[in-house]
């Protein structure tokens, strides 16, 4: 059973739960109590007070107008800028620093303060629900206090591993988890605390067990619209397992998608009409768990996801001509209704002075129109994990595991999804093919990046030394893989400054 009531109020919120206040660069990111908040001991103990501190958690993972470091906006868009599909435009725009990779460690973008921000919470909701635990709640009482918990767990695990994706080498060439991950977080620290890196296998770990004590806790539903469900926390664990790229991780991201898939809580839009709402509407069937915008309280207003990438807000980015050429090969795709063209907005004056791209081509990403009740693009929820990539998940995981029949399966029902005509052949079925495919899927939610370092690929923006769509772009920037330092960010220089241990741990590079 799990609370539901709708986030409404922002700063009752943060003062009910004594969580994090805006953090300033300054200040280390455990140094943290707002001056305005209520008692941490009354907060603890009050259960009126849990709804509120539920919804702050998800407040914490999205974030608002002033604070769009993580989903939203800067973190999905950097799995996609970083990429070879997508690209900025124009220079000196909100996505310049992640698309150019120009970034040092003065002046990097990240979630690393608003990731430490969000495990803080959790680990308050924690602390919080085993004092009411403690204290013989009611029934009822008990089994919210209890999906509270759950919860809490599964968001520390998915802000943890989001941390090992930005600032820590790929699993699969990490020496075996040995590489330097992140400060693990599990306890609401003291201010004066200075945490050193873990291993990365140490994180993975806490990871791992985080989300399988959520799963085991009975507590979470089935489904649950703007909140991390039982089936979210599988979906969510089968892709760190995934990005492991280890044989037992494979065994079990199969494994978990199967269970996802076949559970039949979910189901693959089938219809255009059904494809272009995924994203912007609560009655998909498709979105396992995203981050919802109940109304103007909880967007991110014109900062957000939507705004930056829609063609009548800020049209920030655009897929590459790679990219295009790609969805070229099939006319007929269903994914071309969600990618707009320029003419007749304001993103028209974006592609002038590049000769190749007419008006009428579609390369803006359009999945965030905004929902048909609002008729505002920023009140668009924010996309954390669909079925379709639990079915391409268990494609690769299959493929890996060396079972290319499964992968055929799984692969072939995002193909004919797309177009029923089409089909892969069992000859056919390699992880290039595979990960086109979720490079089709997937593109504008964060992924392309993350796929291609963490499968030791090259991520090619310019092809033999031609720009193709691209502008300037430095050199190491235009084709890399894994090994170049700015795939990683840097920790930043202020939290260095504060933390004598991390002072020893930045990241190579910088």
């Amino acid at each position: 059973m799990t609370i539901t009531l709708m986030k409404k109020n922002r700063l009752a919120i943060l003062a009910c739960m004594c969580m994090m206040a805006t953090l300033p660069a300054c200040k280390d990111f455990l140094n943290t109590e707002p001056s305005d908040s209520l008692p941490t001991d009354k907060v603890l103990s009050e259960y009126s007070l849990l709804p509120s501190a539920v919804n702050g958690l998800y407040d914490g993972l999205q974030g608002n107008s002033r604070s769009t470091a993580y989903y939203a906006a800067m973190f999905p868009i950097a799995g996609d800028l970083m990429g070879d599909d997508v690209q900025g435009v124009p220079s000196g725009s909100r996505v310049s620093s992640y698309y150019e990779m120009s970034y040092t460690k003065s002046n990097a973008p990240g979630i690393w303060y608003k990731a430490y921000n969000t495990l803080r919470r959790a680990n308050r909701l924690i602390e919080m629900c085993d004092n009411l635990t403690n204290a013989s709640p009611s029934t009822s009482q008990a089994a919210q206090i209890k999906s509270a918990r759950a919860q809490a767990l599964a968001v520390r695990a998915l802000v943890h591993f989001d941390l090992c994706r930005q600032y820590a080498t790929p699993y699969p060439f990490s020496n075996d988890g040995k590489a330097p991950g992140v400060p693990i977080l599990v306890t609401v620290p003291e201010n004066k605390s200075t945490p050193g890196r873990a291993t990365l296998g140490e994180v993975y770990t806490q990871i791992i067990s985080d989300f399988k004590e959520a799963i085991a806790s009975n507590a979470l539903s089935e489904t649950d619209y703007g909140f991390i469900s039982l089936y979210a926390a599988k979906a969510l664990l089968a892709r760190v397992y995934l990005y492991m790229g280890t044989s037992e991780g494979n065994t079990e991201a199969l494994r978990l998608c199967k269970e996802v898939i076949e559970s039949g809580k979910y189901e693959l839009a089938s219809t255009v009409s059904e494809y272009k709402t995924i994203w912007s509407e609560p009655g998909s069937k498709e979105m396992i768990f995203s981050i919802v915008n109940f109304d103007t309280k909880d967007w991110a207003d014109r900062e957000g996801l939507a705004y930056i990438y829609n063609v009548n807000g800020y049209y920030n980015a655009h897929i590459t001509k790679k990219f295009y050429e790609e969805m070229l090969q099939d006319p007929d795709d269903i994914r071309w209704n969600v990618l707009w063209p320029s003419e007749g907005t304001k993103a028209a004056d974006a592609i002038k002075g590049v000769p190749e791209i007419k008006p009428n081509m579609k390369i803006f990403i359009g999945k965030y129109p905004g929902k048909a009740a609002y008729k505002d693009m920023r009140s668009n929820d924010i996309p954390v994990i669909r079925l379709a990539e639990v079915y391409l998940n268990a494609a690769e995981a299959a493929f890996k595991l060396n079972d290319k029949a499964t992968a055929q399966t799984y692969l072939n029902t995002i193909v004919k999804r797309a177009n029923g005509s089409k089909s892969v052949a069992l000859a056919d079925v390699t992880l290039e093919r595979i990960l086109l495919e979720r490079a089709k899927e997937l593109v504008g939610e964060g992924h392309r990046f993350f796929d291609l370092m963490r499968n030791g690929l090259r991520c090619e923006r310019f092809y033999g030394g031609v720009a193709g769509w691209h502008g300037t772009l430095d050199k190491k920037s235009q084709s890399f893989d894994h090994t170049y330092f700015r795939t990683i960010l840097p920790i930043p220089e202020a939290e260095l400054d504060v933390n004598p241990t991390l002072a020893q741990q930045q990241n190579p590079g910088y």
